[in-house]
């Protein structure tokens, strides 16, 4: 990891998560739709699951501490967006394929981090709000995943961020 994709890295996460709270919560509310999550899940299809994983991790843990449901939720969530959307990293081609693959991730991760608060809260109507609101949710993230997917590719892409590769020596050469 570079300085450089680390400073944009947190960075990004930053951006997402004050225009989550300004922006795209208030407009799309009731519906759980979340541009963290998906900023999570297009750095997995790009750097795959090791990356997803700790990007996630740290951007749920981020969001947890500064809300009110208990700390780890939205971690442990959004830790299997990025291992979940990593793993299938490979397998995928198209901005189209990643945005869909994306879209469902962020939605089920929305189903399973609003009924986990719900369950901690013993609301057991939060938990068939979260059922009612999982296809809005979803719907919602898709379109905003074909923005975000495109762009997050093709700053990972770049030349200032794209991930280091090793350099391998022939025997003899120096």
């Amino acid at each position: 990891m570079t300085p450089a994709r680390i400073a944009a890295a947190l960075a990004a996460l930053m951006t997402a998560l004050l225009l989550q709270a300004t922006v795209v919560g208030p407009a799309l509310a009731p519906a759980p739709a979340s541009l963290p999550a998906l900023l999570v899940a297009a750095v997995a299809l790009v750097d795959g699951p090791g990356t997803g994983l700790a990007f996630g991790f740290v951007a749920g843990l981020v969001a947890d501490l500064g809300s009110e449901h208990p700390a780890g939720v939205l971690a442990l969530c959004w830790l299997g967006v990025g291992v979940s959307c990593g793993a299938l990293a490979s397998t995928l081609s198209g901005v189209r394929r990643d945005a869909a693959v994306a879209a469902l991730a962020c939605g089920l991760a929305a189903l399973v981090s609003q009924s986990l608060i719900a369950a901690f809260a013993g609301d057991p109507n939060g938990i068939v709000e979260a059922i009612r609101l999982v296809i809005p949710a979803t719907l919602l993230d898709a379109l905003m995943a074909l923005a975000v997917v495109p762009l997050v590719r093709a700053f990972l892409h770049s030349e200032a961020l794209r991930a280091p590769r090793p350099v391998l020596l022939l025997e003899g050469s120096e």
